[in-house]
């Protein structure tokens, strides 16, 4: 007759193949929870050089020259080697009114996290701009 060892043991080795199939497929299929104290920190950084960049009111002198290269090489000066980012600047209806981008390196494929600042001019013909500045670990 048939072997019944034989087939209980060939049994046994698919459940388990299966088995171990599975646990890797979920493990896979749900990734990691978010760093929340590495993004907290690069929020703070974010706001601290924004917040840096205008206590002076340069910022929005540069925002109203359209000095955008000068923008980008504050933040270069500002932030830490090895954080990427990315500024938009908007109007006061929310129309971005850079005509070039204000970034140091690309953010593709990077997990970022976004600040928003306000920045008002100190003239007498005050103006508001919202600025977004996107950042993330480099590598």
């Amino acid at each position: 007759m048939f072997n019944q060892k034989g087939q209980i043991r060939m049994i046994e080795a698919f459940l388990s193949i299966a088995v171990i199939f599975s646990a890797m497929l979920i493990s896979v299929t749900f990734p990691s929870p978010p760093n929340l104290s590495k993004q907290k920190q690069l929020a703070s950084l974010g706001t601290q050089a924004l917040v840096n960049l205008d206590s002076n009111g340069a910022l929005g002198n540069f925002i109203v020259q359209g000095n955008w290269t000068a923008i980008r090489q504050a933040l270069d000066a500002l932030l830490p080697v090895g954080i990427s980012f990315n500024l938009t600047v908007y109007d006061e209806d929310l129309s971005p009114i850079n005509n070039q981008t204000i970034q140091n390196t690309g953010l593709l494929g990077r997990e970022t996290i976004s600040v928003q600042y306000v920045c008002a001019t100190q003239a007498q013909n005050m103006q508001f701009f919202l600025l977004r500045l996107q950042l993330a670990w480099r590598g």
